[in-house]
């Protein structure tokens, strides 16, 4: 997603085959908001992919499972649209936050849509302040504050809807996580080496593409200089420049139904001429500037 010149990943492809797809954002490697900008990226464009299902018949739709941990900490992703809109189109997401509070900083109405469109509701163990709105979320007959607040690891309540009718709420305890395998691993780290660029080729990519904008710069100034060789003056170079430009204010053209002659034209002074000479020059610069940007634009198309 980040310093190649296009991704390696295809997410249409993806969902359309019921692949799974792991994503790290590498917050502690990348900082706080590059990792936040990565993962809003690629939850607005899953939102895409599945949202280009609408045009299939339901049979042929398929479901996608999408799975957010810590989704407080990726903003612009619009939560409360994907939640009402894309289960139609056979999306369900699971998202984990550590507490209400956080919701709050994505939108003040986030908590709210959240707890009234998820079908499953999982309560861990929680903040006192996040225990009593829960309570009622749970069921308030069945699960007190100091139940919630008092829960074991791995231990949480559950509030769940199957078909259209909600469950009364129950107490589980999930699966401890299992020890790893080296092989496994190692055979996944493999697996994604074929989706990465190495370091060093991107590296190399971004030092090639300096020196073409660097030898780029040096034919323009070549270009410049020949057009406009130093015997002939700023004064005549600025001429040439700004022969479309209007003239100064500072000189009036003359009055009157006849068209003076040679001899009644207007000259004008050193400080016109310099002027002049700095709007031409300026026009030039903004000339250099657009050709760099276009110039690039095509050497990105290219590669």
């Amino acid at each position: 997603i980040l310093g190649q010149p296009r991704s390696t990943i295809d997410l249409r492809q993806t969902i359309r085959e019921g692949g799974v797809l792991l994503v790290s954002t590498a917050q502690g490697a990348v900082g706080r908001d590059v990792a936040a900008l990565v993962g809003a990226s690629l939850l607005n464009l899953v939102d895409a992919v599945i949202r280009e299902q609408g045009s299939l018949p339901p049979q042929e739709r398929r479901g996608a499972l999408v799975v957010v941990d810590e989704m407080q900490s990726m903003p612009g992703v619009d939560y409360e649209s994907m939640l009402s809109e894309l289960g139609k189109f056979g999306a369900s997401f699971i998202l984990a936050t550590q507490s209400l509070a956080k919701l709050e900083d994505l939108s003040r109405t986030m908590r709210d849509t959240i707890l009234a469109n998820v079908g499953c509701l999982a309560v861990f163990q929680v903040a006192g302040s996040d225990a009593r709105q829960l309570v009622w979320e749970l069921g308030k007959d069945h699960v007190s504050e100091d139940d919630v607040v008092s829960l074991d690891v791995h231990h949480c309540y559950v509030r769940a809807t199957v078909g259209t009718e909600r469950m009364p709420p129950f107490s589980m305890m999930v699966r401890k996580p299992e020890q790893g395998s080296l092989a496994v691993a190692q055979r996944i780290r493999d697996g994604a080496s074929a989706y990465l660029t190495p370091e060093t080729e991107i590296s190399a990519q971004q030092e090639r593409g300096r020196q073409r904008v660097q030898e780029w710069r040096r034919e323009v100034e070549r270009v410049r200089r020949s057009q406009n060789p130093p015997d002939q003056g700023k004064g005549e170079a600025s001429k040439n420049l700004g022969r479309n430009e209007p003239r100064s204010k500072h000189f009036q053209p003359p009055t009157g139904g006849t068209k003076p002659d040679q001899s009644d034209e207007v000259q004008p002074d050193a400080d016109d001429e310099a002027e002049a000479e700095g709007d031409g020059l300026s026009e030039y610069r903004q000339l250099l500037i657009e050709r760099q940007q276009a110039d690039a634009g095509d050497e990105e198309d290219r590669e």
